[in-house]
């Protein structure tokens, strides 16, 4: 890449983010409050400044000035290992067919900042995540092809203004940059032979960045002080990632299905690339001075991901999956507790279904549905300043993958641990 799309990436490299944690590709993480309660009712509760990043109508809660900054440490737990007949062929030539822990660590940093402009009016600012991924599989695997190396990093840079328009309606609105850098690298494996290459010989290289726009609304109802219900919606980002691709495969003539070859020089290449729309609806209730209940349903418009295309300069194909993606929703509900005026503690479950079909599923985005439990506490130092920690628990199901003429059984689990700091001036 160029030097400014190298600096636009090392930028991009503090929301790095790994294995993503939410529906396939997608990160819930933007916070360390939320992930306590499993993210339930995220866009209604407003315990800190970090709500804009849910909902940005929820900004009028805020009578001062707030910050939050913290991060999410990712540790996932996915193996993928080989089966049937391509199976035997891989260690037969001596080539892994299993693989341990494929998805990378990954430290998932947010930053929030809250400013009242007058009782009716508050802006504010975030800077966090909603998509990444990162999967890294051995160079001489056997189905190298499929597996290989997936990784996307995506930076959202989110300015929001809000409104209240009586006391029970407040709405909110914003824009929505997002850096987006990718790579995709697949290997030979056992294929390589029809085309007299190494397993480990990079069957396809692409990689590309680009800077997308967008825009989020929301609103807020609040019934009293203790009843309040949050309904916010995220718009899609469409990104054309440019850069550069490559192939060890012949510059030739191929048949059809197999990648674009370039004898391993690197030529200009795009790849179209959209991150789905979000709709999220949150609820909160305080029951007793104490405790209250939180609950979320989150949708993402996962159908506008059909396909990975990228293209060369002259409009030809280089590469191109199908992947067929279906809407999904995510569930959740929590408590929270007062345990006094220095600690607060809360807890959560979720239910995560994922957006892939099971004949499109794909090693490189090794996804299942999955459950959520979760806690977290929070630290008042003092009226101004507190501090977060939580920690989740992901279940992940195993599922058989299907993929070109390989068999695979993926599945795993995921730990996930957040600090966040919160001052109110």
């Amino acid at each position: 890449m160029c030097p400014k799309n190298l600096k636009l990436s090392l930028l991009a490299a503090a929301v790095a983010t790994g294995q993503a944690h939410s529906a396939a590709f997608q990160l819930a993480e933007q916070n360390t409050t939320g992930l306590g309660r499993a993210y339930a009712g995220e866009g209604a509760i407003g315990d800190n400044a970090s709500v804009l990043g849910r909902n940005p109508a929820a900004m009028t809660l805020f009578d001062s000035v707030a910050l939050s900054a913290g991060a999410v440490y990712v540790n996932p737990e996915v193996d993928v290992a080989g089966k049937g007949a391509t199976a035997t062929t891989g260690q037969s030539a001596g080539l892994p067919t299993h693989s341990e822990d494929i998805a990378d660590d990954a430290l998932v940093p947010f930053f929030y900042y809250i400013q009242p402009i007058n009782d009716q009016w508050a802006a504010g600012f975030g800077a966090f995540t909603n998509y990444g991924l990162s999967t890294s599989y051995q160079d001489n695997h056997y189905a190298g092809t499929v597996a290989g190396r997936t990784s996307l990093t995506t930076l959202n840079l989110n300015p929001n203004i809000a409104f209240k328009a009586n006391n029970h309606l407040s709405l909110g609105a914003g824009v929505n940059a997002v850096y987006a850098d990718a790579e995709l690298v697949r290997h030979s494996g056992i294929a390589g032979s029809a085309f007299s290459l190494q397993p480990s010989d990079e069957f396809v290289r692409l990689e590309g960045d680009d800077w997308g726009y967008g825009w989020n609304i929301g609103l807020l109802f609040e019934a009293d002080d203790n009843h309040r219900w949050g309904l916010s919606y995220r718009s899609e980002v469409e990104l054309t990632l440019k850069g550069n691709y490559s192939s060890a495969l012949p510059a030739v003539p191929l048949p059809p299905g197999v990648p674009a070859g370039t004898s391993d020089q690197r030529i200009p290449g795009t790849l179209d690339l959209t991150l789905p729309a979000i709709a999220e609806f949150s609820g909160f209730h305080r029951l007793t001075p104490d405790w209250a209940l939180h609950y979320g349903l989150l949708w993402t418009e996962w159908s506008s991901f059909q396909e990975l295309k990228a293209e060369g300069a002259a409009g030809q194909e280089l590469f191109q999956k199908d992947e067929q993606f279906k809407n999904s929703w995510r569930i959740s509900a929590g408590a929270t507790h007062l345990l006094d005026e220095q600690w607060t503690l809360r807890g959560g479950v979720a239910y995560d279904r994922s957006p892939v079909r099971e004949a499109f599923r794909s090693i490189s985005i090794p996804d299942s549905n999955r459950i959520w439990y979760s806690l977290g506490s929070t630290y008042a130092y003092n009226q101004q300043l507190s501090f977060d920690a939580s920690f989740a628990f992901l279940d992940g199901k195993k599922v058989e993958v299907r993929e070109d003429n390989f068999e695979f059984i993926s599945g795993g689990d995921a730990y996930l641990f957040g600090l966040q700091a919160n001052y109110r001036f």
